[in-house]
C-alpha cells in the first residue's frame, strides 16, 4: 500500500490537486472561459469538474444484471448475494469514522487531507477496500455442484408419519377392533414415528398398515414431510471459508450496524462465502460482500481443516463440528462434501468429542431411548431410521425424517442428517454395504469419524 507516512487515498486515481489545472486556465483566457471571466477561483473549477466526473462515473455502471436460477446438478459460483456486483455503488454511504450518513462530493482539498470522511463513490473505492483488508478484487467465489433434489422426487426410502393421538391400540387387522379383541400392543407416550406400508377402508373407517399385521387409525397418524435440503459437493478446495444461513437476515454495511433495507435479504439455507472476520466487543462479525456483513450466530460457518492426528495420508475421513453444526467429508486433505447437521442438545444428550471410526452401517434400524420406555415422558420410539452409520456405540449419523431444524443442536446424541445428505455418506463411507445386506460391520478400517468443539470465541 506504498509508505505508511504517505495519507491513504481511496479515490488517488480521481485526485485533481489545483496546481495542475492552472496550465489549462491560462491556454484558456483567449476563449472567453466564463468561469474565468467572472473570477470563480480555480478550486471551485475544479470541484464541479469532480462532481461531472463522478456523476458520468456513476451513470456508465448502470444497473446491476439479474442473477439467474444456476441448472440443476451442475457448477454454480457462490459469492456474495444476489443483486450487488463490485461496479454497483450507493449514491449514499458511511463514515468509517462514526458510521454517519453522508451524502456529498468531498472538494479535492478534503479528499486530500481528510479522505476517510468522505463518501465512498469513486470507482476504485472497492477496490482499496478490499486491498486495505488485504482481499483480491474482484473477490474469489466458490466453486460448487447443487445437489438438491428434483421436484416430486423422493428423499427418503418409506412414507413416514408421527403418532398424534397418545395412548394408539395397534391391531393385527381391522376387523379385530370392530370385534372388541385387544390389540397386539399399544403405543403409550412420548416422540412416536412408524413407517406407513399401505391403507385399507374397514366399514367406512380408513387405517393405516405400518407394519405386517399392525393396523391403527389414519386420523391417529400426520403424514412426515422429510426436509428436502442437501449440503454441496465441492469440486475444489474452497479458498475462503463459507456459511449456510441459519435464519433470514438482511447483511449490515458495516459490523453492529443495523441491517440495511436496501440489501437482499438472505434467506434459511443460503450459501455465503466468508471474505473477512472482525470482532466487535463480544460479537463476531463475517463480511459475506462488499458492504454486506452478518453477525456470526446467523450462520453456520464451514472452515477447511487438515486431517487429524491419526488419520493417514489419503484416507477418507468425516468432520462434525458441534459448535457450527456442520460437517465436512474429506479426501485426505482436500474437502469434498458438506452440509448442516443437528447433534445432542447440551446435557446428558450431548454428542461426545473424539476421534472414531465407523463400525457398523445398515440400511434401516429402529431407534429408540435406552434410558427409558414406553409410557414415560423422555420416551421416543422412531421406525426404519434410513442410512444409520454407527461410529461411537450407539451414537451414529443417521437420516432425521422428522424436521428440518438442521443447523441446530435437536438430536438426543446422534448425529441428524438430512436425507439426501445421510444417503450421500453411505454411499462414500466404508465399510461398503451391498444391496440387500441389512448390516455390515466395519473390523476396524470404517472410515474416520472427527467430532470436536471449537469455538471461535475461545481463540
Amino acid at each position: 500500500m506504498g509508505n505508511e507516512s504517505t495519507p491513504r487515498l481511496p479515490y488517488n486515481s480521481l485526485l485533481i490537486r489545483p496546481r495542475s489545472i492552472a496550465p489549462l486556465l491560462r491556454e484558456s483566457r483567449g476563449r472567453r472561459i466564463g468561469a474565468i471571466r467572472y473570477g470563480i477561483k480555480w478550486a471551485t473549477l475544479a470541484s464541479l469538474l469532480l462532481a461531472v466526473w463522478l456523476g458520468l462515473a456513476l451513470l456508465q455502471t448502470g444497473p446491476s444484471p439479474a442473477v439467474a436460477a444456476p441448472p440443476q446438478a451442475t457448477p454454480i459460483a457462490v459469492g456474495w448475494a444476489a443483486g450487488t456486483s463490485s461496479s454497483t455503488r450507493s449514491p449514499v454511504t458511511f463514515s468509517r469514522v462514526n458510521r454517519t450518513a453522508l451524502g456529498f462530493i468531498c472538494t479535492p482539498t478534503r479528499l486530500w487531507r481528510r479522505p476517510t470522511t468522505c463518501a465512498d463513490l469513486g470507482p476504485g473505492t472497492l477496490a482499496y477496500r478490499l486491498a486495505h483488508i488485504r482481499l483480491p478484487d474482484p473477490l474469489p467465489e466458490l466453486p460448487l455442484v447443487e445437489l438438491k433434489p428434483g421436484p416430486g422426487e423422493e428423499v427418503v426410502p418409506y412414507v413416514y408419519a408421527y403418532v398424534r393421538t397418545l395412548p394408539l391400540p395397534i391391531y393385527r387387522h381391522p376387523m379385530e377392533a370392530a370385534m372388541g379383541l385387544p390389540p397386539v400392543r399399544t403405543l403409550y407416550s412420548g416422540d412416536q414415528w412408524v413407517s406407513v406400508e399401505g391403507e385399507v377402508e374397514y366399514e367406512g373407517e380408513k387405517w393405516i398398515q405400518i407394519n405386517e399385521g399392525e393396523f391403527v387409525r389414519a386420523d391417529a397418524l400426520v403424514l412426515a414431510q422429510p426436509s428436502r435440503f442437501q449440503g454441496v459437493y465441492l469440486n475444489d478446495q474452497p479458498a475462503y471459508p463459507f456459511a449456510w444461513v441459519n435464519r433470514p437476515i438482511r447483511p449490515s454495511r458495516v459490523p453492529q450496524a443495523a441491517p440495511d433495507p436496501a440489501a437482499p435479504l438472505l434467506q434459511r439455507y443460503q450459501i455465503a462465502t466468508i471474505y473477512t472476520e472482525e470482532f466487535h466487543g463480544d460479537e463476531l462479525w463475517y463480511m459475506i460482500g462488499p458492504d454486506q456483513w452478518v453477525e456470526q450466530s446467523y450462520v453456520s460457518k464451514v472452515t477447511v481443516d487438515p486431517p487429524p492426528p491419526g488419520v493417514g495420508p489419503g484416507e477418507r475421513w468425516i468432520e462434525v463440528d458441534l459448535f457450527e453444526q456442520t460437517l465436512a467429508a474429506y479426501e485426505g486433505e482436500r474437502m469434498v462434501y458438506a452440509t448442516l447437521i443437528s447433534s445432542g442438545r447440551p446435557g446428558k444428550t450431548w454428542t461426545e468429542s473424539g476421534l472414531f471410526r465407523i463400525w457398523a452401517k445398515l440400511p434401516k434400524t429402529k431407534m429408540s431411548n435406552p434410558d427409558s420406555s414406553d409410557g414415560k415422558p423422555d420416551w421416543y420410539y422412531l421406525e426404519d431410521v434410513p442410512w444409520t452409520m454407527y461410529f461411537n456405540g450407539a451414537t451414529a449419523l443417521h437420516a432425521a425424517y422428522w424436521h428440518d431444524a438442521f443447523g441446530f443442536t435437536r438430536s438426543h446424541g446422534c448425529v441428524n442428517l438430512a436425507p439426501r445428505d445421510a444417503e450421500w455418506l453411505f454411499n462414500w463411507t466404508t465399510p461398503y454395504v451391498p444391496p440387500g445386506a441389512e448390516v455390515v460391520y466395519a473390523h476396524g478400517n470404517g472410515t474416520w469419524v472427527w467430532v470436536h468443539y471449537t469455538s471461535p470465541f475461545d481463540r
